[in-house]
């Protein structure tokens, strides 16, 4: 038995300095921490004793002081009230009455003015509670509206992002034809894939991207003379714009060639005679970019063998130098579906010509 208990004494000893050993290596901010978590609430019922009186004056002067102006508000409107029944009021002369603050600016301009100033912010203050008052009732009686009741119907034909090509760009535009009554959009409805079509193949004129409005105006009555058959009273037409512009990260796919020689093509041919050209190209993705990166003379000795000797004229000319780009794009893309390169090169800019 004695062997028992010296066994239990020399676990419980190893417990307690196990013990000890935790409590000393514990910092003493937890400690503190546990302190305070215990006397916390102590400590509030004495704060709030404290201030329990404080809260209840405060409280007390709010309700004193508002039925003090209520009070002083509600006399005031006693007395306009009696002076407006009385024979004085009667007996005055309306206009000297109506001249009468205009009169006060001259007096007391500071308290009239002030007193004007107050009136427009109560009255502004009105009117906006009266608005956001009317939209809350109507959105609520919306809301409330029972599911069974009937929408009007409107003459109206939608076209949701027909696409269309200007200029080797594509835009989307949303068109609505408006008929002038419910039976001239009913003559429509059996030709709407016929009419969709033919809104479709429309080429529009515009001069620039975004729409303008003029070009708006101006595509919707041409499409308003295509469409026959049917009463139309209007046509009309929005563009609809990517999430994200076309020029977004744009950086990231261009690629740059300088001192690009080519020849010219002259009848004497006793002299050599070149055109260096830098340019930039946009390309449909970074991996196109990544590749013309790295092969520069690949690209350099393919565009040299390819692109065919220019007459003088072409680099001097706008229509000449749309000519040397297309070329250059074209070879481009040969030169990456030949190495079986994904993407292609959508616009070429001429940075700089220089002829020797």
């Amino acid at each position: 038995m004695k062997f028992l208990i010296k066994i239990e004494e020399a676990i419980d000893n190893t417990i307690i300095n196990l013990i000890a050993k935790m409590k000393h290596a514990t910092p003493h901010s937890v400690f503190a921490a546990i302190d305070w978590v215990k006397h916390t609430p102590q400590l509030a019922k004495k704060k709030y004793k404290v201030i329990q009186p404080k809260v209840r004056i405060f409280f007390l002067k709010v309700v004193g002081y508002s039925e003090h102006y209520m009070t002083l508000i509600r006399g005031h409107l006693i007395a306009i009230n009696i002076y407006f029944k009385s024979d004085e009021f009667k007996n005055a002369k309306k206009l000297d009455l109506i001249l009468a603050p205009i009169k006060k600016f001259k007096t007391d301009p500071v308290k009239a003015f002030s007193v004007l100033l107050t009136v427009l912010f109560f009255s502004s203050a009105s009117y906006l509670i009266y608005q956001n008052t009317a939209k809350i009732y109507i959105g609520t009686k919306a809301l409330r509206a029972p599911a069974s009741v009937e929408v009007e119907e409107v003459p109206v034909l939608e076209f949701k992002k027909i696409k269309y090509e200007v200029n080797e760009k594509e835009i989307y535009l949303d068109i609505t034809v408006i008929a002038k009554s419910i039976e001239e959009k009913n003559k429509l409805l059996p030709v709407e894939k016929e009419l969709e079509e033919l809104l479709s193949n429309f080429k529009p004129h515009i001069t620039q991207l975004p729409l303008t409005k003029e070009d708006t105006d101006k595509i919707e009555e041409e499409m308003k003379a295509l469409i026959t058959g049917a009463k139309i009273k209007d046509v009309e037409v929005k563009q609809v714009l990517e999430a994200r512009p076309k020029y977004f990260m744009q950086i990231e796919r261009l690629y740059s060639m300088k001192d690009l020689n080519l020849q010219l093509f002259l009848e004497d041919t006793k002299r050599n005679r070149q055109v260096y050209i830098d340019f930039t190209g946009l390309a449909s993705n970074r991996n196109v970019i990544l590749f013309l990166n790295d092969h520069p003379s690949e690209i350099r000795d393919f565009l040299t063998m390819h692109v065919e000797p220019v007459i003088p004229q072409l680099p001097i000319e706008e229509e000449g130098r749309q000519i040397i780009k297309d070329k250059i794009k074209l070879e481009l893309n040969q030169f990456l579906k030949d190495n079986g390169i994904e993407g292609k090169l959508q616009e070429i800019y001429v940075d700089y010509i220089m002829v020797s």
